[in-house]
This record gives structure tokens, C-alpha cells and sequence, in this order.
């Protein structure tokens, strides 16, 4: 698979002065400039969230807004993950939230996404194009990284 095909790839720094606020710094960029204006309107989202706190804390956010999502992590039941794979594909969630560690250990191939967006840069280039590889439609899809 080529991330080459998608029609377009966005990258969106986050400027901070220090690491401790990275991650408040992140959320905030993600619901000023991601979420608010773009995101709560989109079908078909999938977000890699790059560490387990950064899922955590998107989760927590998405539960309290009452956004139509599911998600997978590394420790996710074998039932769970197949029920929100099916979901997410079949468009009856918009949302589907994943860990970066999720896609490394369980090497699930997740379909479906129209829209893609990293929260963070993934560790490892094998991730971004996997991710991209399985959009649902390349020419259409277009895929965002805060960094």
C-alpha cells in the first residue's frame, strides 16, 4: 500500500514551550483547529491517537459530547474489536479512535475511513502507510497530522 494516492495530506504543528503542556497544547490545537470547525461534521473519521493518555483523554471527550464512536486499543477484547471494526465500517459509527500501539501489536487492517487524522506523528512510517492503505476511497480521502 501507497499513502501516494490520497488526495490530501495536511500537516499541522503545535507549537509549545515545553513538554509539559504538550499534551493540553494538543487537545486544545485539536478541538480549535480539528474538531470545531471540521471534525464533528465528518463521517468515516478514524483517529490514531499516538500515545494511551492522548486516546484516554479523546475518549473521555468524545463520551462527554456524545459523539457516535468506537474504539480499539492494544488490550481491547478479540469481541470488542471486531464489533467496532464492524461498526466503523458499516458507517453506523462516525468515529473510531485507535492507538498507535493497537495497530503495531495486533496488525488489524482497518477499512472503511474516508477521513484520517494522527494525533501526533506516528513512530514508525510502516504505520502512517498502513493507515492510508486502507482508505476507502484514495482519490477522496484526506488525512491530517498534528505534530
Amino acid at each position: 500500500a501507497s499513502s501516494a494516492g490520497i488526495a490530501k495530506q495536511f500537516f499541522l504543528h503545535v507549537a509549545c514551550s515545553g513538554a509539559q503542556e504538550q499534551g493540553d497544547t494538543m487537545f486544545q490545537t485539536f478541538l480549535d483547529k480539528y474538531w470545531t470547525p471540521l471534525g464533528s461534521s465528518l463521517e468515516r473519521l478514524l483517529i490514531v491517537a499516538n500515545s494511551y493518555f492522548s486516546f484516554l483523554q479523546l475518549r473521555r471527550f468524545f463520551r462527554e459530547e456524545g459523539v457516535s464512536f468506537c474504539s480499539a486499543f492494544e488490550y481491547s477484547k478479540n469481541q470488542d474489536l471486531s464489533r467496532a471494526r464492524f461498526r466503523f465500517f458499516h458507517g453506523q459509527r462516525r468515529v473510531l479512535l485507535v492507538t498507535e500501539r493497537f495497530l503495531w501489536y495486533r496488525r488489524y487492517r482497518l477499512k472503511g475511513a474516508d477521513y484520517v487524522l494522527f494525533y501526533g506523528p506516528p513512530e514508525t512510517p510502516d504505520i502512517y502507510e498502513q493507515v492510508l492503505g486502507g482508505v476507502r476511497t484514495p482519490s477522496q480521502c484526506n488525512a491530517m497530522c498534528l505534530f
